[in-house]
């Protein structure tokens, strides 16, 4: 009876040691599924490693039922030395026939979209990514959730 326990245990331990290796990982809730321009997403990480190259992503949580097939957002840097840069993206939330790009269930759908692999990071310190809608509706109804990732790919 203690040996399947064990095994179990083990076998749980290993898969968890297989997941993401992410060196940060947050999701800011969207209050009343509701994203107003002026509700910016600040998500701040300290990098140390600067040989190291990593994948990041934004992650969604939206309804099924969500407006446009895309949204815009504004995508600022704030490196430790304080420049700021900044990048217009478009995300897509469906496909042209209507898929949607995440995984969909009771009404609500995820997905994790890459914004850069293999990126790194020229100086140790502390960065900020400020993440702003700037759709076509102010505010844009059906969003949940926005998170960002900062994943170790084990390269340099």
């Amino acid at each position: 009876m203690k040996y399947p326990f064990i095994l179990l245990s083990f076998l749980v331990f290993s898969l968890a040691a297989c997941g993401p290796n992410y060196l940060f990982e947050e999701e800011k809730t969207i209050q009343n599924g509701q994203w107003a321009y002026r509700d910016t997403l600040d998500f701040k990480f300290t990098v140390s490693d600067t040989t190291a190259l990593y994948n990041l992503s934004v992650n969604f949580e939206y309804a099924d039922s969500f407006p446009n097939q895309n949204i815009y957002v504004k995508f600022y840097t704030r490196f430790p030395n304080g420049k700021r840069l900044s990048k217009p993206l478009s995300f897509d939330f469906f496909d042209p026939i209507g898929n949607p790009a995440g995984k969909c269930s009771g009404g609500t759908c995820n997905a994790q979209i890459p914004i850069q692999q293999n990126a790194f990071f020229e100086k140790a310190g502390e960065y900020t990514i400020t993440l702003e809608q700037f759709g076509r509706r102010d505010p844009l109804p059906g969003l949940q959730s926005v998170g960002l990732t900062v994943e170790k790919t084990g390269k340099k």
